[in-house]
């Protein structure tokens, strides 16, 4: 299902896409708790985000994609989940195929 979900967004969004893929030794060295800024300053703008919130409109976690260019030998997409306060808890890659 979450395989199916990323590919509707690679189709949606690929020709949109800002950011290009990030590399490999890019995504190996973050530790979690760094924060979004740390994010948006290394990689730039994320191509999709998805914000969850609470019944109060809280935040309560935003997913980040970075979806790679079509044309490009890189097929990996790139998903960092934040917590509510912005730090960094969970880091993803899929493979286009």
């Amino acid at each position: 299902m979450k395989n199916s979900i990323l590919l509707l967004l690679v189709l949606l969004y690929g020709p949109l896409a800002s950011a290009d893929a990030i590399d490999m030794r890019d995504y190996i060295i973050l530790k979690n708790e760094i924060s979004e800024a740390e994010v948006l300053y290394k990689f730039g703008s994320p191509d999709h985000e998805t914000i969850n919130t609470d019944y109060y409109n809280h935040i309560r976690s935003k997913t980040w994609f970075y979806i790679p260019v079509q044309s490009g030998s890189n097929k990996w997409i790139t998903e960092f989940k934040f917590n509510g306060n912005g730090k960094l808890i969970s880091k993803d890659r899929y493979l286009i195929r």
